[in-house]
């Protein structure tokens, strides 16, 4: 059993970056000096077992210095004589990590990220590919600088024909390559779903080899509702090396799949790639994002939102200050947020992700079991600032559903209403972390398919299916009758009804011994006997059920109770219920705003004073607080 597991500092872990600075690096070793425990074994564990304060500090210290290296500060204040750029990059640092918080980040990868194992450019082949067709290289590289790939395939394929260009695309692509250090900090951030425009086999390599993880490569030319929820699902937009004549090659293939002159959005690729604009946040890297096909689809889907969605971008800024404001605004107006290196050092983008991925294990985690606090102290640590800010994101997302506690949704409320419920269930949550993995999966699916369109649609489907394994493996692990492992195209009526039934006929059978789980499957066959109702109603979303809400409201009072030792009010309260309703009014209105106008910082700011010992004071005193 590891040290930190022995002795309950799981947090340890988190900051192995830390540890390596603190026992490698001169300023660390320095640092542990002054500490007076340079001479141990692990200096760097004696010191967080030892002091937790001081050690937490000298992060912070060490969080500052790293964050300018990272984050280029010297490059930028050279190209812009003030800290104007890097301040805006410690800002985008900080709102990807929020992002990430959220679990709605999904990478798309180019082919930058696989030219470190061995991989050549997309402009780089097309030149290897004229070379090998006997065309002038000039008349190559002018029609590549103009951004023509397309002509080039086409010329290509015209003079020496199609199965010379394949066999050239086999001879570049169709090896496993070296997996570089910034595709394994890739796999370490990114474990459900990733989009690329390569065709190698790199990034699913880099997943079995460094994790043992389950990979399912889905070939965006044939099929993508096959997307198992148990596997890392790699979406391979223009085809997979391992059938070339498949791959997305020439501009009638490109026609075939996007649309000829203009977008057709009917197609399976824009749809997938306008659903994802639309609903995560993209994290592109090694992209050249100029006017390429899936730009234009970013472009045709930003013209039709109110609400543009915040991507982000690991980009090499330009060496003149004009060219990278006039980048920046490029990409502003496509939605993405750019967070700049200096141009052709790209070892930062491994660097940007490797720090990424520390600071989102360490504000994932909890605060280490309180010793002794002196409430006096007028500064929160790093750790409990971090979770001070987990336990009010959780909380703030409740506020919006607790303003229709104990009250009936109106029909024309109800596709805002499931979305704000999915808002709790995904990824981490304060509120949801004592129930079932299975369960919790399974409604975030069931909520993002319910609230995605009144008509059911591919997406439905596939997050439909998930929740229906997610059901399956919950009900295998207690010894239950399921259908796991059976191989049928279940169709939308089947993925609803079969769980339904499977839990009404489990709640009558057997008791629960979890409260949470009890109630989290009694709120599962209310959203399930909506979603029958929903596929009736492809027209509008048809009224909720007032046993969603009955549920939920059921589901909260538990959680709350055993977290907090909190009470909730009776349906009869008719005053604490209307003071919670009026108190969460405005959270309401300003759903998906919140974000925006500073909602969350606001509330943290008001709070905070109250927070610094409160959680000392639940460890503490557990399920006496009033």
């Amino acid at each position: 059993m590891a040290w930190c597991e022995v002795d309950k500092h799981q947090s340890y872990d988190c900051y192995s970056d830390f540890n390596r600075w603190l026992e490698c690096e001169e300023q660390g070793q320095l640092t542990l000096k002054n500490f007076g425990i340079d001479g141990l074994a692990h200096p760097s564990k004696a010191l967080y077992a030892g002091d937790q304060a001081k050690y937490l500090q000298a992060y912070s210290d060490y969080r500052k210095i790293r964050l300018h290296e990272i984050l280029n500060e010297s490059y930028l204040l050279k190209l812009s004589g003030d800290d104007h750029w890097f301040n805006r990059n410690l800002a985008r640092f900080d709102q990807l990590l929020t992002c990430l918080e959220k679990g709605n980040v999904v990478p798309f990868l180019g082919a930058g990220i696989s030219v470190a194992g061995g991989f050549p450019t997309w402009k780089n082949h097309l030149r290897q590919q004229g070379k090998t067709a006997g065309i002038d290289s000039n008349h190559i590289d002018k029609l590549l600088d103009d951004g023509q790939y397309e002509t080039v395939i086409s010329e290509i394929e015209e003079k020496r024909g199609r199965e010379v260009f394949t066999q050239e695309v086999r001879d570049a692509f169709n090896h496993r390559g070296s997996i570089p250090d910034v595709v394994k900090r890739i796999t370490e951030l990114f474990f459900a779903t990733i989009i690329t425009t390569n065709y190698d086999r790199l990034i699913e390599h880099a997943y079995r080899k460094e994790h043992k993880h389950a990979v399912h490569v889905i070939n965006c030319m044939n099929n993508m509702k096959e997307a198992p929820f148990d596997k890392v699902n790699i979406y391979k937009l223009h085809g997979d090396i391992e059938k070339p004549k498949q791959c997305i090659l020439s501009k009638d293939q490109y026609n075939q799949a996007y649309g000829v002159n203009t977008l057709d959005k009917g197609k399976s690729i824009p749809t997938f790639l306008a659903h994802h604009f639309t609903n995560s946040n993209l994290l592109f890297l090694g992209c050249s994002l100029n006017n390429d096909r899936t730009i234009q689809v970013f472009k045709a889907v930003m013209a039709q939102l109110g609400e543009k969605p915040q991507h982000f971008s690991i980009e090499q800024a330009p060496d003149d200050i004009n060219k990278l404001v006039d980048r920046n605004a490029q990409l502003a107006n496509l939605g993405i947020t750019a967070i700049w290196f200096e141009k052709e050092r790209f070892e930062y983008v491994e660097k940007i992700l490797s720090f990424t991925n520390q600071e989102f294990r360490i504000r994932q985690q909890l605060v280490p079991d309180v010793q002794e606090h002196d409430k006096t102290d007028t500064e929160l640590t790093v750790k409990q600032e971090t979770d001070l800010s987990i336990f009010l994101r959780d909380f703030i997302d409740l506020m919006p559903l607790m303003y229709w506690i104990h009250r009936p949704v109106p029909q024309t409320e109800t596709n805002k209403y499931l979305q704000a419920m999915q808002r709790v269930f995904y990824a981490y949550s304060f509120f949801t972390e004592n129930t079932n993995a299975n369960l919790i999966s399974g409604l975030d699916l069931l909520l993002r398919s319910f609230s995605n369109e009144p008509s059911f649609d591919g997406y439905t489907y596939e997050k439909l299916s998930g929740a229906f394994l997610n059901f399956q493996s919950y009900l295998q692990a207690l010894g239950e009758q399921n259908y796991l492992h059976d191989k049928f195209d279940w169709n939308f009526h089947e993925l609803m009804t079969i769980p339904l039934t499977q839990f009404e006929h489990f709640l009558e059978s057997r008791s629960i011994e979890s409260n949470l789980d009890y109630h989290a499957i009694r709120l599962i066959i209310a959203l399930l006997r909506h979603g029958k109702n929903q596929q009736h109603s492809p027209k509008h979303y048809c009224e909720l059920p007032n046993s969603v809400n009955q549920e939920f409201s059921d589901y909260l009072s538990i959680t709350l109770s055993l977290k907090l030792g909190l009470n909730f009010p009776d349906r009869l309260n008719e005053m604490e219920t209307q003071d919670i309703n009026n108190l969460c009014k405005n959270a309401w209105e300003h759903f998906n705003t919140q974000d925006e106008i500073g909602f969350f910082e606001i509330v943290k700011l008001i709070l905070i004073d109250k927070f610094k010992s409160f959680i000392y004071f639940i460890k503490k005193h557990g399920s006496n607080v009033n």
